[in-house]
C-alpha cells in the first residue's frame, strides 16, 4: 500500500516536471525541472527496492549530466535572458513526433507488464544489474534516455540558432 502510494506520487512528480520542462522557455528553469524529474525517478527506483539503480540515477544523471547542463548554461550567458521565438511549424512537428515516439514506447511496453520476476533483486554483478535494467525497469530507463536526448537536441538547436545556422 505504501509502496504503491510512493510509486504513484513519484511518478506524478516525474510526469509533471517533464511536461513543464518541455514547455519551459527559460533554460535555467528547464534544467531545474529536469533535475526534479531525475530525482523523482530515483525515488521511483527506491520505492521499487532498486537501491543500486536509485544511487546510479542520482550519481550519473542528477549529478554528472546536470553538471554538464549547468556548465553549458554558464558558458552561454545569453541563454539566461534569451526568449525563444513564438511557436512555429517546426515546434508543432516536433511535438507530433514526440507524441508518436511516446505512443510507440507505450505500445512496446504493453507486453513488458506481463513479465514477472521470480526472485527479488539478490544477484550481484553485471548480470544481476542487466536483468534489472532490461527487465522490469526497461521502460523507465529508456524514457529517461529520451528526456536526456531531447535536452541535448534543444541545447544544440539553441546554440545553432544563435550562430545563424538554422
Amino acid at each position: 500500500m505504501i509502496v504503491a502510494a510512493a510509486v504513484w506520487t513519484f511518478g506524478a512528480v516525474a510526469l509533471l516536471a517533464t511536461v513543464l520542462m518541455i514547455f519551459q522557455r527559460s533554460p535555467v528553469k528547464a534544467a531545474l525541472l529536469m533535475l526534479a524529474a531525475l530525482l523523482s525517478t530515483a525515488g521511483l527506483y527506491l520505492a521499487l527496492s532498486a537501491q543500486l539503480l536509485a544511487a546510479l540515477q542520482i550519481i550519473l544523471y542528477a549529478g554528472a549530466i546536470m553538471i554538464l547542463f549547468v556548465v553549458a548554461l554558464t558558458a552561454l550567458p545569453a541563454a539566461w535572458r534569451d526568449r525563444p521565438a513564438p511557436a512555429s511549424f517546426r515546434r508543432v512537428l516536433g511535438l507530433a513526433a514526440a507524441a508518436v515516439i511516446l505512443g510507440e514506447l507505450l505500445k512496446a511496453a504493453g507486453p513488458l507488464k506481463a513479465l514477472t520476476v521470480d526472485a527479488p533483486f539478490s544477484e550481484t554483478g553485471a548480470l544481476g544489474l542487466a536483468r534489472q535494467l532490461f527487465g522490469p525497469f526497461v521502460l523507465q530507463f529508456e524514457l529517461l534516455s529520451l528526456v536526456i536526448l531531447a535536452s541535448i537536441v534543444g541545447a544544440v538547436a539553441l546554440t545553432s540558432r544563435r550562430r545563424g545556422n538554422v
